[in-house]
């Protein structure tokens, strides 16, 4: 518990426009072969027996269809694509649940699928060594010779415009393929867009086309140029992790294979004059036996302030009333709920309410 509480006070604090906002526990007996986020924000997961939906609203798994041995999975619009462990390309309809449809094209080792759209029809692209295979139509229509160790395209985006990129990971290095077409890959000519000395864990790419890179220790966002963006710092992120993009919302989610869990990041909620919540640092900072901290809410809120240690264990509730519209101050005096001075050290203060939260540092020191 306390190192989840870490990780979890670490992506706060690390940039104050990401929150993590949710948890999603997948079934601990289950196999996760692949997982996948919809346009319209549902997180599926295939399993070697099944595939499972995750619906915003209720984060609980929803059987859609059972499916032997599945490897690869990408859903677009009404269609399911999965690729089986023959290696064969088979889909689903999901207005037609029960009812696959062997395509008959067979892959060599692939490791990846996405679903991109040209000509206002789905292409899949899928991850093979050496190359990344197009087909249309359940017809191969191509392929683009590329070492990649992972692919990304840009949800809901047009790839009628040969300008419009798809990116790949190789050797710690991102590449933007541009030039070509689903029609005429062999046009496709790459560029690199960023490389790293670190690990790189995963990467993707969010509906605006800028990059999400996932490290160990944090995920590097780029503009659509290249161009760095901003940086958010995490913590422990294991070996095999997942990193999803969710088109709906553009919140950023996690997944731990070993823990078989999505952790989710949300952006600060704003409203259309502002943040709902602004919470400010914390005056006098470092503390000796008195602080005040202030904070804004732009409606009438319930709002509740905790003093956290650094592993996230609550010293002590400094506030807990409804505050109307308009910025308020409260005083924390380094105690904790039995009135002792806490010990110097880093500590946390969260605001929470039915809107969202907010999280700042403070450091104690006598």
């Amino acid at each position: 518990m306390a190192k989840s509480m870490v990780f979890f006070f670490l992506i706060c604090i690390a940039l104050g426009e990401w929150q993590q906002s949710d948890e999603i526990s997948l079934p601990k007996g289950i196999q996760v072969n692949d997982l996948t986020i919809s346009s319209s924000g549902e997180l599926w997961v295939l399993s070697t027996s099944s595939i499972l939906k995750y619906e915003t609203a209720t984060k609980s798994p929803v059987f859609v269809q059972e499916v032997l041995n599945g490897k690869l999975l990408a859903v677009h619009d009404e269609e399911i694509y999965i690729i089986d462990n023959t290696n064969q390309l088979i889909t689903l309809s999901r207005d037609e649940a029960g009812l696959t449809q062997p395509t008959g094209i067979f892959f060599n080792y692939p490791t990846a699928i996405e679903v991109a759209t040209a000509d206002n029809r789905p292409f899949v692209i899928v991850q093979e060594p050496n190359k990344l295979t197009l087909v249309s139509d359940r017809r191969l229509s191509g392929s683009i010779n590329t070492s990649a160790e992972r692919l990304s395209t840009i949800p809901a985006a047009s790839y009628d415009d040969r300008q419009t990129p798809l990116f790949t990971l190789e050797n710690n290095q991102i590449y933007a393929w541009t030039g070509g077409s689903f029609n005429n890959p062999e046009s496709y000519r790459k560029r690199i867009m960023y490389s790293a000395s670190s690990k790189i864990l995963d990467f993707a790419t969010n509906k605006n086309g800028n990059l999400y890179i996932l490290f160990s220790d944090s995920i590097v966002i780029l503009e659509p140029d290249g161009d760095y963006k901003s940086k958010i710092t995490t913590d422990n992120i294991p070996l095999g992790s997942r990193l999803l993009l969710n088109p709906a919302n553009n919140n950023i989610a996690i997944f731990d294979q070993l823990e078989k869990s999505v952790k989710v990041l949300s952006g600060i909620t704003r409203g259309a004059t502002g943040d709902i919540i602004t919470l400010y640092n914390n005056q006098p900072n470092p503390v000796d036996n008195y602080t005040e901290i202030a904070f804004t809410v732009n409606e009438t809120l319930d709002v509740t302030i905790t003093v956290y240690n650094l592993i996230g264990e609550p010293v002590k509730m400094i506030a807990r009333d409804r505050y109307p519209k308009g910025t308020h101050r409260v005083v924390w005096r380094a105690d904790d709920n039995k009135g002792n001075l806490v010990p110097n050290g880093i500590y946390f203060y969260r605001l929470e309410s039915n809107k969202g939260f907010a999280i700042k540092q403070l450091i104690v020191l006598r």
